[in-house]
């Protein structure tokens, strides 16, 4: 694994055309300020003003010139367990830190290595949820719309990257989207409850229960339409999952 630098560290040390001083520099003169198409006011990004202050954020390039999915899966894998390891373990400055790992070589390859990117951080999007962890994909071709703005692409960057970083309660919006799959919706949701559930506000818990059983109930109607729920067991179909659910947020 390539070596994690902070990124203060790179900003004082690294030549100012290297991989890691562009990223250094997006972050600062992008992720951490207001922009007229976000629709709300603050930074792009509100995590890493705060990240940057207490210099909890990390940087490294993989070099390898044609990874593979499953070396790029290998590393990042890698990369999260240093994360885990990495100091602050616990409290609210935990919270504050990440890991960006760049991919400088396949800036070159057009959509074609944006969708690597993209492939790489949905295979391990559960994994990453379910120890509560967040990976973000970046990239110039990155095409996620905006919270307020669907016309405003906020996760496009100059280098293809991963970042990693733990889950907060305002995450929940990404783990719930409409545009993933309602059994994948299902998943981040149920961890997101399991991971945070006792520390979520009341709006935010009520909130992603309600998104869960929506996600839930679409599993359930398509599985009765496709003809594999009997309609004679719908009632307790029904009321088995309740339980289920309600059992894996429960405090």
């Amino acid at each position: 694994m390539p070596p994690l630098v902070r990124i203060s560290q790179v900003e004082e040390n690294f030549a100012t055309d290297s991989a890691l001083a562009v990223v250094a520099r997006w972050v600062r003169e992008y992720l951490m300020r207001p922009h007229p198409q976000l629709g709300r006011r603050g930074a792009v990004c509100p995590f890493v003003p705060i990240s940057i202050e207490l210099d909890t954020m990390w940087m490294a390039e993989v070099t390898d010139p044609r990874p593979s999915i499953e070396s790029l899966t290998e590393a990042i894998v890698g990369y999260r367990d240093a994360f885990l390891r990495a100091e602050p373990h616990e409290g609210s400055l935990a919270l504050q830190k990440a890991f960006l790992i760049v991919f400088p070589a396949l800036g070159e390859g057009g959509p074609a290595a944006a969708a690597f990117v993209d492939s790489v951080q949905y295979n391990l999007k559960h994994s990453f949820v379910e120890m509560g962890l967040m990976i973000g994909e970046f990239h110039s071709y990155n095409d996620s719309p905006g919270l307020r703005n669907p016309d405003f692409k906020p996760l496009r960057s100059p280098v293809p990257m991963l970042a990693i970083r733990h889950m907060v309660e305002s995450d929940l919006p990404f783990l719930a989207r409409k545009s993933y799959p309602a059994k994948d919706r299902a998943s981040f949701l149920r961890s997101y409850l399991s991971c945070l559930g006792t520390s979520l506000s009341p709006a935010k818990f009520d909130q992603a229960f309600e998104a869960l059983i929506g996600a839930k109930a679409e599993l359930w109607i398509a599985g009765i339409r496709a003809g594999e729920v009997a309609p004679v067991t719908r009632s307790f179909v029904l009321d088995t999952s309740l339980d289920m659910i309600l059992s894996s947020v429960a405090p």
